[in-house]
C-alpha cells in the first residue's frame, strides 16, 4: 500500500480518537473545552429530567448546582442517586451536582454570599456538602454562588472545605477576593494548584440561538475553556431545540470536548482517567 495512504489513514484514525469526549488527550484537547453550567435544581422536575436525558442520550456531561433547601421529596433524591451513578466511559459522571448554596434565598439587601458573614457562608456551604455526600455517596468539588453574588469572604469560606477544588464564578458582577483561585483563562495550572475559578462565559438566560452561538465560538475559540451558564427549569419546547442545536453545533464539527467542572480541574492536572 502506498507509504502515504498509510499516514493519510493513521491521521483519520488518530483524529477519530481525539474528537471522542470520553477519551481526551491529556496534552492539548482537540478543540475548545466546554463546560456547562445548569442551575437551581432543587426537586427534579419534567424539565430537569429530559434536559439530563438530552445530555446522556448525546453522550456529553455537564453540572447541575443543586439547592439542598429546595429538594424536598424521598424520589427527588433517588433520581439524583441515579443520575449520580451513570458514568462516562472514562468513569467521570455524565451529570456533576455541585454545591449551590443551601436555599439560594434573596432579601433587599443580602443573599446566601454576599451580605453575610464569614461564619454563615462557611455554615451554608458546609450544609449542602454534606447533604450532597449523604444522599449522593459522593464528594462535591465544585461550588457556584446563588445569583452569582459572593463577597470578600466567600473565598475563606470556601478554604474552610477543602474538597471544594472548582469554583464557578460570573466577574462581571461577583465581588471576592479571590486568593488562591486562578482562572485557568489566565494563569497555568500546575498540580500545586488546587483551587481553580472557571468565569461563565455566556449567561443565557432566555434564549441561545445558533447565530449567537457561532459567533461566541468564533470569539472564544482560542480560549482553554468556556463556561455555559443556563437554567433548563424554565425552558419551553424551543429552548430545549436550542440546547440540542448548541450540542450538535460544537460535537458534531469536533470543534469542542465537553467536561464538568471537576473534571477539567482533574484534566488540567493530568488524572483525566482517575476518579475518587
Amino acid at each position: 500500500m502506498n507509504k502515504y495512504l498509510l499516514i493519510i489513514i493513521a491521521f483519520c484514525f488518530l483524529a477519530s480518537i481525539c474528537s471522542c469526549n470520553d477519551n481526551v488527550s491529556l496534552n492539548s484537547p482537540n478543540g475548545l473545552v466546554v463546560i456547562i453550567k445548569a442551575d437551581d435544581l432543587g426537586d427534579t422536575t419534567a424539565n430537569w429530567n429530559r434536559f439530563m436525558k438530552i445530555v446522556i442520550d448525546n453522550k456529553i456531561c455537564a453540572g447541575v448546582g443543586v439547592i439542598p433547601g429546595r429538594v424536598t421529596t424521598q424520589g427527588s433524591i433517588s433520581e439524583m442517586k441515579r443520575i449520580n451513578e451513570l458514568r462516562q466511559s472514562n468513569e467521570f459522571p455524565y451529570i456533576e451536582f455541585w454545591n449551590h448554596g443551601y436555599d439560594h434565598h434573596k432579601t433587599n439587601k443580602e443573599t446566601e454570599f454576599s451580605g453575610s458573614d464569614l461564619n454563615d457562608q462557611t455554615k451554608r456551604i458546609q450544609m449542602s456538602q454534606n447533604f450532597l455526600f449523604d444522599n449522593l455517596s459522593s464528594t462535591c468539588h465544585t461550588f457556584g454562588a446563588p445569583f452569582n453574588k459572593t463577597s470578600g469572604v466567600t473565598s475563606s469560606a470556601l478554604v474552610n472545605s477543602p474538597e471544594i477544588n472548582v469554583w464557578l464564578s460570573y466577574q462581571k458582577i461577583e465581588k471576592h477576593f479571590l486568593g488562591d483561585w486562578k482562572d485557568p483563562n489566565k494563569k497555568v495550572i500546575t498540580k500545586m494548584d488546587q483551587h481553580i475559578i472557571l468565569n461563565t462565559d455566556y449567561l443565557y438566560l432566555n434564549d441561545f440561538p445558533i447565530g449567537d452561538i457561532i459567533n461566541n465560538y468564533e470569539r472564544d475559540k482560542e480560549k482553554p475553556y468556556v463556561l455555559i451558564q443556563i437554567h433548563p427549569a424554565k425552558w419551553d419546547e424551543r429552548r430545549f431545540n436550542q440546547f440540542e442545536k448548541l450540542i450538535h453545533f460544537y460535537k458534531d464539527r469536533h470543534l469542542a470536548i465537553f467536561m464538568t467542572p471537576y473534571q477539567y480541574f482533574r484534566y488540567l492536572h493530568k488524572e483525566y482517567t482517575q476518579v475518587e
